[in-house]
């Protein structure tokens, strides 16, 4: 019995042990299970964050990323909080996602363009390919979201499908995290560079060489690149439609009383008149985009007259002439693009942008106003360029958009055909030749206005005056030729230069030729240089000194050489005396055939009496060269008379 009990009390024990050791392992297990999850919720938690800060630094890069390196300088440069910077900010896409939305929307936009710009495009592109990506406008959807975190919006470029706008650091920041905004880049200026004071070379009057027109002072300009030939033809521009970029143009000067105005923007001040408005604060002068339009298509008898001076014309202000502000390259993308779409077939552009951009971005890709400017030219726009007046500052080379590979870049020379001592030489940054041509760019004859309002003339100088008048010889060559492409019009005017064997960077391919790049299949006459026989024998009678002196009759012996692609043949000159008083025994010659680039004096001399008794320091003849096949010379010979 009591072996049972013991027994009994034994059982008891071990199991309460037993039950006491489970416990107390159950309570060991769960503490361990506890712990476990606690230590997996930290290394989940700790892996969430090193996720979420590599996404924010994903994030950061990215934005930053967006951001240009030259905007990354301003902006870490500039201690200013509420600094405002002008900036391009560039989206991904147009919003059209499905080929049926892209088609839809090409031919609407083919439907609505200009019936210019759609004859000009055809020629350059296939009728199927007219419209294309860059013609559509911008997502409204993207411009309204950007729109919203900017202080003002300045304009806008489908062709870069960009806007341009103003902002500050944080509203930058903003801007960069936008998803569909893809860069965000500084918006590019240029203070213009007056060049020095024009110097004089001879006294710039001039002589109309075409009996039709008087030139007045505007003839050296014209004669230099042989623009009076075609006047003689009848060619003056008439139809072709010319594109100004510039600053305000005075429309009431007496220069462009017969000109005609198709349609007019004032990008800078966002109104239809570019015009300066004297009340006005904000409204700055129009002075120079005055000068260049009347160097290309001004007309006033005995005043001054322009290459063009019967074309149509599309006046852009696209620029203020404030000399303390900068000028900025997002107002000429969007007169570029107004023009294009209007049908403009000739822009000239006396503007040029260097600002932040350095050497190596003048490679013809690069600058904003470049890319617009090559995209014109694809689209069937004969697009003319100042070089720029940079050649003796730091910058030294040319400017954008003259590096442009379709822009024809014009360089100044003066009266006697020499490299003025400011125009910007090439080559661009990849070694292309520039700039293409020259023209007269110093003590250039241009409509001023005077300090009453008054219509005035007078002189200035750089590569903006020389530009106008090769744009307008563009526009003369589309007249001639309408079927020319922006490469047939270049290719001519650097055939037909003076230097096209031996072009450089100084002067290009040379001085522009209008009637030699014309290739009307004529030939073209030159006076080179004529000699004076005074001696007392043949019809000529004085004292062999080689000198007209008064009661001697002398021989006149010209020279002339063909500039042509054809041979001149019945040849026959005519001279006349301005002064009544001097006698022409013989006013009528010959002259042999002249070959291409040969030169020939004429077969008999002109025989002139000059009277005892006259009292002019001058003779003063007008000389005119006729044949079958070739466009007649004008000339003023101009010879000083001895005493």
């Amino acid at each position: 019995m009591k072996s049972r009990i013991i027994k009994q009390i034994r059982k008891l024990l071990f199991l309460s042990f037993t039950f006491l050791l489970l416990f107390l392992l159950q309570g060991k297990s769960g503490k361990t299970f506890h712990q476990n999850s606690r230590i997996q919720q930290r290394q989940k938690d700790t892996f969430s964050i090193h996720q979420q800060e590599k996404k924010n630094f994903e994030q950061r890069r990215i934005q930053e990323n967006k951001l240009s390196e030259r905007l990354k300088n301003k902006l870490s440069a500039c201690l200013e909080k509420d600094k405002v910077f002008k900036i391009w900010i560039y989206f991904r896409d147009k919003g059209i996602f499905s080929q049926a939305a892209q088609r839809r929307k090409l031919a609407e936009i083919r439907q609505s363009l200009d019936t210019r710009c759609l004859r000009r495009r055809l020629k350059v592109r296939s009728e199927g390919n007219l419209v294309d990506e860059a013609d559509f406008p911008l997502y409204s959807s993207y411009t309204k979201k950007a729109e919203a975190l900017v202080r003002r919006v300045r304009t806008s470029s489908r062709w870069l499908n960009a806007l341009s706008a103003e902002a500050t650091s944080l509203e930058i920041q903003a801007l960069s995290q936008l998803e569909f905004v893809t860069k965000i880049d500084l918006v590019a200026s240029f203070e213009r560079d007056e060049p020095p004071p024009p110097y004089l070379v001879g006294s710039g009057a001039g002589e109309p060489s075409n009996p039709n027109i008087n030139y007045g002072r505007s003839l050296s300009q014209l004669d230099q690149l042989n623009v009076p030939y075609l006047h003689q033809l009848g060619y003056s521009g008439k139809g072709v439609l010319v594109c100004m970029l510039d600053t305000g143009f005075r429309k009431s000067h007496e220069v462009f009383s017969n000109a005609h105005l198709v349609s007019e923007w004032d990008f800078v001040n966002n109104d239809n008149d570019v015009q300066q408005n004297l009340l006005d604060p904000n409204d700055y002068s129009d002075s120079h985009g005055t000068a260049t339009w009347s160097l290309l298509g001004g007309y006033k008898f005995g005043s001054l007259v322009g290459p063009a001076y019967e074309a149509d014309f599309l006046l852009a202000k696209t620029e203020t002439e404030r000399f303390e502000q900068p000028i900025e390259e997002d107002y000429w993308v969007a007169g570029i693009e107004w023009a294009e779409q209007l049908g403009a077939e000739v822009v000239s552009s006396s503007l040029g942008y260097t600002d932040w951009y350095t050497f190596q971005d003048m490679d013809g890709k690069t600058a904003v106003t470049t890319k617009a400017a090559d995209r014109a030219v694809s689209l069937g726009v004969v697009v003319v360029n100042a070089a720029g007046n940079e050649r003796d500052d730091p910058w030294g080379h040319i400017i954008a958009p003259a590096d442009g590979f379709d822009v024809i870049a014009v360089g100044a020379v003066d009266s006697a055909g020499k490299i003025s001592s400011f125009s910007s030489p090439g080559p661009t940054y990849d070694g292309r030749i520039k700039p293409e041509v020259c023209a007269l760019g110093v003590s250039n004859w241009i409509a001023r206005i005077g300090s009453d309002g008054s219509s005035t003339y007078s002189t200035g100088s750089g590569t903006s005056f020389a530009t106008p008048l090769v744009a307008g010889v563009a526009a003369l060559l589309l007249e001639i030729h309408p079927d020319w492409t922006p490469a047939q019009v270049r290719a001519a005017l650097l055939g037909s230069a003076s230097r096209s064997l031996n072009p450089d960077n100084d002067y290009g391919w040379g001085i522009a030729n209008a009637a030699l790049a014309a290739n009307m299949g004529q030939a073209l006459l030159q006076l080179q240089s004529y000699t004076i026989d005074d001696d007392a024998s043949g019809e000529s009678f004085g004292n062999g000194n080689g000198k007209v002196e008064t009661g001697e009759t002398i021989e006149l012996r010209l020279s002339l050489k063909n500039e042509g692609e054809v041979t001149a043949f019945s040849l026959e000159g005519t001279l006349s005396a301005t002064n009544p008083q001097v006698v022409m025994t013989r006013s009528k010659v010959a002259f042999p055939d002249l070959t291409p680039l040969a030169s020939q004096s004429s077969l008999q001399p002109f025989v002139i009496r000059i009277p005892a008794y006259y009292l002019g320091r001058h003779l003063l003849f007008r000389l005119q060269v006729e044949g079958p096949n070739s466009l007649t010379l004008y000339e003023t010979i101009r010879i000083p008379v001895s005493r």
